[in-house]
């Protein structure tokens, strides 16, 4: 077999539970910036550089874009944690030659890939989810709804290079931490 070595020591492996914390304390660490800057603003008190000629309405504009970013990058964060928690999944039943039904359909579709994709898999389409999704071990509509975070996920980790996916508006990081969370609640073990 030509699958990588795991090693749990390298790395800096984020559970969503860790992804999620850290999205929590930097959304109030903005607000209380936020409220800091606005009352300097009002109060006519100084402040730091990038707001020195702001009005209110500019550093609510600032504020806003700065938390669409971080919400954006928890996002990306999310879904990729959750991805890697998958393909480690995978490779441990492909390794480990387990007998059940995900087992055996992880292992038969290995055999099928060639020496780069036996190493890298796909993950979506032609990938871990579609084997996923066609051993029906999984509710599907769970697999489903983690799919839809995935153009996200692709948009902000590859450049935003192209027309804005819909989902950047309508999933927030608590939407995508539940989705996620979910389907990993959901594989068998």
């Amino acid at each position: 077999m030509v699958l990588p070595p795991i090693d749990p020591e390298i790395g800096e492996r984020q559970t969503l539970k860790k992804i999620r914390e850290w999205y929590r304390g930097m959304v109030e660490a903005l607000a209380d910036q936020r409220a800091a800057v606005q009352h300097a603003i009002r109060t006519g008190s100084p402040v730091g550089g990038r707001f020195d000629l702001m009005t209110e309405s500019n550093v609510e504009d600032y504020y806003d874009t700065q938390r669409r970013e971080l919400d954006r990058l928890t996002v990306l964060n999310l879904v990729a944690s959750a991805e890697a928690s998958l393909k480690d999944d995978y490779f441990h039943r492909v390794r480990k030659e387990l007998k059940d039904t995900l087992s055996r359909a992880y292992q038969n579709w290995y055999k099928t890939r060639d020496p780069v994709k036996k190493r890298r898999p796909n993950f979506d389409e032609d990938g871990i989810l579609e084997v996923l999704k066609d051993a029906e071990v999984t509710d599907n509509h769970i697999i489903g709804r983690y799919r839809e975070c995935l153009s996200l996920r692709h948009w902000v980790g590859h450049g935003r290079n192209w027309e804005t996916p819909i989902q950047v508006d309508q999933l927030d990081p608590d939407e995508v931490y539940d989705r996620a969370n979910a389907l990993l609640r959901a594989m068998p073990t």
